[in-house]
């Protein structure tokens, strides 16, 4: 099996993030996980979760490569990236994977008026890898982690992604909205350790054509791929810690071993 992955929650929200006593119990930060696995760390999203994570990192020198796996540059999965400590290291390797352009796309979104600093000014060593969704690639090449993608069902397009090494398979998969014909998805998600589901809708809510799915759509993938662990996530923004504590209680009925991420959730795998 190798080393032992440390997989933790920085942030569960959708669009925008949320700052008030009735989001505490499961976060209010916009989208981010991080995966240690021994040799390094992958990044899933960065949304304002990441500045947590920025903090815990830095000045660490025991870490230097780090892998920021990008769905899409919607800003709620990019917004924590002027915030991210590690970019003000110099001596930082981080490597940053996206969609095709999206070195140029994350480029315009810095620098005048939007942030003082242009993407170029930052002292880490950035390194850019445009992804093609159905493709596969190591981290840390030759024996890291391999990555898989899958193309998303969401406007503008995104990136779903699978992290396997030694029996160990997590597959992110947010901001996707699923089809009928979602064969695809259920073989990218066979026999996944954990899945990370866009709970974005309570089943009453959801809106066809925005590109976003629910909880119950979640253990059905779950279920008919085989995965051990659907792990709910990228909730509404306005969705209350009562709203979720009631939409988890009802997802349990359904699967007892599912459940919706906290902020500060840490899962070993």
């Amino acid at each position: 099996m190798g080393e032992q992955w440390y997989v933790t929650v920085y942030g569960v929200r959708g669009s925008l993030p949320m700052a008030a006593a009735d989001f505490l119990e499961y976060g209010g930060n916009t989208s981010c996980v991080c995966v240690d696995y021994g040799r390094g760390l992958a990044i899933f999203d960065a949304g304002s979760g990441l500045t947590g994570l920025g903090g815990i990192l830095a000045g660490r020198k025991d870490i230097r490569r780090l892998d920021l796996l990008l769905t899409h540059l919607h800003l709620d999965h990019v917004m924590g990236l002027p915030g991210f400590a590690p970019l003000y290291e110099p001596d930082r390797e981080i490597h940053l994977h996206g969609r095709a352009g999206f070195r140029e796309q994350l480029a315009s979104l810095l620098g005048n008026p939007w942030w003082p600093l242009e993407l170029g000014d930052f002292p880490a060593n950035l390194h850019f890898h445009e992804v093609e969704p159905g493709k596969s690639f190591c981290l840390a090449e030759p024996d890291g982690p391999v990555v898989s993608t899958l193309a998303g069902n969401h406007p503008g397009g995104s990136i779903l992604y699978r992290l396997d090494e030694g029996g160990r398979r997590v597959v992110y998969a947010l901001d996707c909205e699923v089809r009928e014909e979602q064969e695809g998805l259920m073989a990218f998600a066979r026999d996944g350790s954990l899945l990370f589901w866009d709970a974005t809708f309570t089943p009453e809510d959801l809106r066809e054509g925005w590109g976003h799915s629910t909880w119950e759509q979640g253990i059905a993938l779950g279920h008919a791929a085989g995965v051990r662990k659907v792990l709910m996530t990228h909730y509404y923004w306005g969705y209350t810690d009562s709203v979720l504590r009631e939409q988890e209680r009802l997802a349990r009925e359904r699967d007892g071993s599912c459940c919706f991420a906290r902020e500060g959730m840490v899962i070993k795998l």
